[in-house]
């Protein structure tokens, strides 16, 4: 019996101990301005996000599809590919 009340005792205090060091992390912030497709790139969004169409198109076609010259959006519309063109071995 002697020996519960100290295990006990440390145990409430390992499980307090993360509590209070996550209240002291800094808060990640999300924003959400930033440009989400490549169809963004030529709006000032895009552009001031990534400081040029060119370097946002770079960052946001890695992985894309940069063969196809027009492909369709979510509304079943033909669009010009922003993408198309792009060095596909070129790393952002």
């Amino acid at each position: 019996m002697i020996l519960v009340a100290p295990a006990l005792t440390l145990l409430a205090l390992l499980l307090t101990v993360p509590a209070v060091q996550a209240r002291d992390r800094p808060q990640v912030t999300v924003d959400v301005n930033r440009p989400r497709t490549p169809f963004d790139c030529d709006l000032p969004i895009g552009i001031k996000w990534y400081g040029s169409t060119g370097r946002c198109l770079q960052e946001l076609c890695a992985g894309q599809n940069i063969f196809n010259e027009t492909v369709f959006d979510g509304a079943g519309r033909r669009r010009k590919n922003p993408c198309y063109g792009q060095s596909p071995s070129e790393v952002p």
